[in-house]
């Protein structure tokens, strides 16, 4: 198959992008390397093997070269975006742009052109739901402020869900399948943003204080990227579409206990010290007292779901940050 990945360099997209390669599918990826960049496919893929891949460097909201580049494939791969508290934070217009018009754009072409679409949401849309896990069904943006900066992402996200919905339901024949993903991870995810995961690794190795926000009982489920395009794959292969489905993993953990599994495993010097992120963030912050997904729509379609426990991800971590590690990124040590 002809397959577009749009941020395809980022943490879901270098897997699933170097998946498909190795799957023998011609694979072009759209990126603007604004997060992820070419060394994410090493972790996957030998340099031999990253040649065999088209890189079009481009923004999404760039219509012409989005036009060209869907013209003629088989099927999109929509991951790109503007996302991590920072970036939201930072720089809520153009988080807004990307994610909404960005968005809406891709859909456009996808439908005018008959091109199948796979669409990436997020989990943050179900808001501070207090369900012990969530369904696709559930109430959305429950308790979400729209003056808080941090929910304009789940804002923008929700558009994006409403906008290929209402071309569902024009174009009949349109193939569009939005995936809520909870919390994806792999070592090749960058601290800059403020992903929590690549944060705490990053200060354990550099013996600095693993920052948690609030008292850090809020809970979250974490799901290995591998895992997760494995899953988005079968859904693809069983010809899926016209419907949402989250996928993530099932077993929680408070970040504390994250942040002491962390320093222990890597022995780390680190201490745990618990900030106020509202002085971080500018008033702009808000907790989520837990977020897990309900799975079983995606197990009656493939019968299978995340697995990868929170013991495995943080192990995996651990050797990709004792080989890769670069000791003279000492950025973000106020997040």
């Amino acid at each position: 198959m002809k397959i577009l990945i749009t941020g395809g360099l980022g943490t879901i997209g270098s897997c699933l992008t170097a998946r498909l390669h190795k799957e023998g599918h011609k694979v072009t990826v759209y990126d603007n390397m604004e997060i992820g960049n070419l060394d994410n496919l090493k972790v996957y893929l030998s340099d031999a093997e990253i040649t065999d891949i088209h890189v079009i460097k481009k923004d999404i909201l760039d219509r012409d070269h989005m036009a060209m580049a869907i013209s003629g494939v088989d099927i999109v791969y929509h991951l790109a975006a503007t996302l991590g508290t920072l970036n939201v934070v930072a720089q809520p217009s153009r988080m807004l742009n990307v994610n909404s018009t960005g968005t809406h754009l891709v859909c456009d072409l996808c439908v005018a052109n008959d091109v199948s679409l796979v669409l990436m949401s997020t989990s943050m849309v179900y808001g501070k739901n207090p369900k012990a896990s969530v369904s696709e069904k559930d109430d959305l943006f429950v308790k979400g402020n729209i003056d808080v900066g941090l929910w304009w992402y789940a804002i923008s996200k929700m558009a994006d869900e409403a906008y290929a919905n209402s071309l569902l339901h024009e174009n009949k024949k349109a193939k569009i399948l939005t995936i809520r993903p909870f919390n994806v991870i792999a070592p090749v995810q960058s601290p800059v943003v403020g992903f929590v995961f690549p944060r705490f690794f990053r200060a354990a190795f550099l013996n600095e204080p693993l920052l948690v926000y609030g008292d850090g009982q809020q809970r979250r489920t974490f799901t290995w990227a591998p895992d997760f395009v494995d899953c988005m794959l079968q859904l693809v292969d069983k010809n899926i579409s016209r419907t949402t489905i989250n996928i993530g993993g099932t077993n929680s953990t408070s970040i504390l206990d994250l942040a002491k599994q962390i320093i222990e495993k890597t022995g780390s010097k680190s201490i745990i010290k618990n900030i106020d992120p509202q002085k971080l963030f500018a008033g702009q912050f808000d907790e989520i007292d837990q977020r897990s997904p309900d799975v079983s729509l995606l197990k009656s379609y493939t019968g299978v779901a995340p697995e990868t426990s929170i013991e495995e991800m943080v192990e995996h971590f651990r050797k990709f940050y004792k080989s890769n590690f670069n000791i003279d990124n000492r950025g973000l040590s106020s997040y």
